[in-house]
């Protein structure tokens, strides 16, 4: 059946019609759709931008708390020279994107705490040598063309903190801490010459000096091995244990053979301690028959040991451990050669065939410790060179004789007595480097931080007997001047 005509028409004028209403439908989908895609494509790129604001921003502040952290090295201009190393990134490109004027703020602290939120105790520019953690933060950025600002919303804003720690641990030292309550009150008073009374008496008490043992080997001889090795491979870390319990004449038996001393008041010092060297020079002020001689004591007779300071001459150490005043280049004498002062007493003993003009030059040394170099033919510069007191090297002409060679009071200047293969050959063999701490501390608080903080370097005057110790303070080990012991670690610690 063939349609009416006039039927057809109207039904194709009805499909024009629906044609022309869903021509219409799109122009009106794509009229919302299109503000609304580049609305989302806007915002992907404001985002994007953002995120790579934030991490220029975070590389920026944790670049630059590391480069003020690498330059505090504990001296007074630390802070000022931090300062500069920090905002010298500010020519880096991604810096620039921060925009003009101040780009970075910084500040320092001995303490991690001090730099917490709303923490106002920063270190003053003056307080380098305390400074410890340096705080970076960068200025504030917004992204004000963007569509979100455009849209009358609140522009995005990128801020980032960092902070980084500057420690300095201290390796190849000797396994031992001098009890201290108070260290940085000590490390205010000690002077390079003032003599120390040290004494290994199981205490922890201002003056007790106790070893240290390894976390892994906790009550084995490995610290008296330690304490007597020419080289320790020791170093304060966390988890080290105090050692109170060690018999006064093991420690003098490690200690002594610095003195070329492997017969102790029990009889021979013991195997795994007598492998190690002797100093180079081992004058002690004593007088030996044989090497297997057990130790006398302290003798106002001759021959003479390395004068004394005043507060501890005589025959029994009885002065409390701090009583040394470094006066020892004017203490008097204590024998009978008719010296003016204990200087000049060991100087006439052990050097009268010296020339006059050596003689006077070992008389200005400031402290024992640049005396005994002295007589090496060394100096503050040279004290790591190792130097054979048994050849006929140019050492000879300045060691000292061990007394006249006419006396039977001569003792031996030069070591004898030790049977190892390993050369006595190292000045530092004298030299002990301690760890100034709270001994009361332990085990809380005895981090490898704290342990090297403060490192004395102590030069052994004389042997130790029953644990009473004289030393002579040398200095303080700091990164300028660290006979190659510290380390120096530089890590971020906090960012946000």
């Amino acid at each position: 059946m063939i349609a009416d005509p006039p039927r057809s028409r109207q039904m194709l004028r009805r499909a024009a019609s629906v044609r022309q209403d869903e021509a219409g439908f799109v122009l009106v989908f794509f009229a919302i759709c299109i503000p609304a895609l580049l609305g989302l494509v806007g915002l992907a790129v404001d985002g994007a931008r953002l995120l790579i604001l934030d991490t220029q921003a975070a590389a920026i502040a944790d670049a630059a708390a590391l480069a003020a952290a690498n330059r505090l090295d504990r001296s007074a201009g630390a802070i000022a020279a931090a300062r500069g190393a920090a905002l010298a990134l500010d020519n880096r490109v991604t810096l620039a994107d921060l925009g003009g004027g101040r780009r970075l703020s910084l500040r320092f602290a001995a303490n991690l705490s001090d730099l917490k939120a709303g923490a106002t105790n920063p270190l003053a520019e003056t307080a380098g040598a305390s400074a410890v953690y340096a705080e970076a933060t960068t200025s504030e950025v917004s992204l004000d063309a963007s569509l979100l600002a455009l849209l009358g919303g609140r522009p995005a804003r990128v801020r980032r903190r960092a902070i980084a720690e500057s420690q300095y641990y201290a390796c190849d030292v000797t396994p031992a801490v001098l009890c201290q309550p108070d260290p940085d009150a000590f490390a205010a008073t000690a002077r390079p010459g003032r003599q120390y009374l040290l004494r290994m008496d199981g205490n922890r008490v201002a003056g007790s000096i106790a070893l240290l043992d390894r976390p892994d080997r906790v009550g084995t001889r490995q610290s008296l091995q330690d304490l007597a090795g020419d080289r320790p491979q020791f170093c304060y870390g966390d988890g080290v244990a105090l050692r109170t319990n060690v018999a006064p004449a093991e420690y003098d038996d490690a200690l002594n053979i610095r003195f070329d001393r492997y017969f102790g008041r029990a009889g021979p010092v013991a195997p795994d301690l007598a492998v190690y060297p002797p100093a180079p020079i081992v004058v002690q002020g004593r007088r030996y028959e044989t090497c297997a001689s057990p130790i006398n004591g302290y003798s106002t007779a001759p021959p003479f040991a390395l004068p004394r300071d005043s507060a501890f001459q005589g025959l029994k150490l009885s002065a409390p451990w701090d009583q040394g005043a470094g006066d020892w280049r004017t203490a008097g004498p204590v024998g009978s050669l008719g010296a003016r002062s204990a200087l000049d007493e060991y100087v006439l003993w052990n050097h009268d065939n010296k020339s006059p003009d050596l003689q006077a030059r070992l008389r200005e040394s400031p402290t024992r410790w640049d005396l005994y170099l002295r007589e090496l033919g060394l100096d503050r510069s040279s004290e790591g060179k190792p130097v054979d007191t048994r050849s006929y090297g140019s050492a000879t002409a300045t060691i000292p004789t061990g007394g006249p060679a006419s006396s039977p009071l001569r003792e031996r200047a030069a070591p004898i007595c030790y049977a190892g293969t390993l050369p006595p050959t190292q000045v530092r063999r004298r030299i002990l480097y301690l760890s100034i701490a709270d001994c009361t501390a332990f085990p809380n608080a005895a981090t490898a931080a704290n342990l090297s903080r403060r490192v004395a370097k102590v030069f052994v005057t004389e042997p130790s007997d029953l644990g009473a110790t004289l030393v002579e303070f040398v200095g303080l080990l700091t990164p300028a001047e660290d006979d190659g012991k510290l380390r120096h670690v530089v890590q971020l610690v906090e960012t946000d």
